[in-house]
């Protein structure tokens, strides 16, 4: 099994899922960084036993060390960040959105690919198992080609009225508000179930934003070549579910825990096909194929994958190469959200 060093950037709370997985399998977490040293040293012995603690991140980056760093920082912090950490030679595993603009998208990724160093962001259910007998499910031709996808993904925390002051709302650090918090795995499922293809344009509409216009609730459409389509809402206000569908010709596929499974380490799918009986009194459903992974948890498999990239000393672009599909598909959004649903050309 590979192993690698890593070096945490930050002690937002979700590097602490992250940091579990990577202990979890089997890493060495060496370096941890925070703006206050005493906030490091209590975050670590907590969350990365062993650990050395700094009062600062470019300490991190100058840890010998330091294998690979991973960036939990806000949006609007990541490209500096990322940029640094490539120039001293350090992988990169970043949470997204990647940045507040297309702009800067391009050059965090030009400075990963100039410096020879891997970039992958933290979309963990891309590592899950499930994936891989998905893809078996959905290229079948008893599935029929793939007309189209339809997905949801909301929370309901900003009912609170103390979430008001959540990073998430705030624009000077979190533009793309839940556009990029939760439509990204939206518009990442969707591109992954059509093998990474480009949409053509996309119709998004706010229903609600702050009044600087971070967006809170939405719905898109992204528009395909060959009359495919996939159509997405994403809520801050809205009842905690994560589900997708993709649908074929003759069958379709579902899942209920799309981006983080029901259980941690087991996640399953149905694929189905639907009839209607005599008389149309009712229309029956039947499971063509039931899928299910076991012993597969997606956040520790995701930093295994990393480590296996890191110590090969090979770059695997693929991965960059989906997270800038994924900003693109997302700045087009939020450009025809500001313009109330217009198609946007991707």
């Amino acid at each position: 099994m590979a192993v690698a060093n890593w070096g945490v950037l930050g002690c937002a709370s979700i590097a602490e899922k992250t940091c579990r997985g990577m202990l979890e399998a089997g890493q060495k977490i060496v370096a941890v960084g925070s703006r206050s040293k005493e906030k490091a040293e209590a975050w670590s012995k907590e969350h990365a036993p062993g650990a050395t603690p700094y009062g600062s991140y470019e300490e991190v980056l100058a840890d010998a060390n330091v294998q690979v760093v991973y960036i939990p920082l806000p949006t609007m912090m990541k490209k500096e960040w990322v940029c640094k950490a490539a120039a001293a030679g350090k992988h990169v595993l970043s949470e997204k959105p990647l940045a507040g603009s297309l702009e800067d998208t391009k050059e965090i990724l030009d400075a990963c690919s100039k410096a020879g160093v891997q970039y992958m962001d933290n979309t963990m259910f891309m590592h899950n198992q499930r994936l891989v007998q998905m893809k078996e499910a959905i290229s079948a031709p008893s599935f029929g080609k793939i007309k189209n996808i339809v997905s949801s993904f909301s929370i309901p925390f900003g009912n609170d009225p103390e979430w008001a002051s959540n990073i998430r709302l705030n624009k000077s650090t979190e533009p793309l508000g839940a556009l990029g918090d939760l439509s990204w795995y939206n518009v990442r499922f969707s591109l992954w179930a059509l093998d990474f293809e480009t949409p053509e344009e996309v119709s998004c509409t706010f229903f609600e934003s702050t009044s600087d216009g971070v967006p809170i609730s939405l719905q898109a459409t992204m528009r395909f070549s060959g009359g495919k389509y996939a159509s997405f809402d994403s809520s801050f206000k809205s009842s905690l579910r994560q589900s997708a569908e993709v649908v074929g010709e003759k069958e379709h596929l579902i899942i209920t825990d799309a981006f983080i499974p029901h259980e941690k380490s087991t996640a399953s799918f149905g694929v189905y096909e639907g009839s209607i009986a005599p008389f149309a009194e009712f229309f029956p459903r039947d499971m063509k194929k039931e899928g299910k992974v076991t012993d597969c948890v997606q956040h520790a498999q995701l930093t295994k994958t990393m480590a296996e990239l890191v110590t090969s000393g090979k770059v695997d672009n693929h991965w960059p190469e989906i997270s800038l599909k994924t900003q693109q598909v997302l700045m087009a959004c939020m450009a025809s959200g500001e313009k109330n649903g217009a198609w946007v050309k991707v």
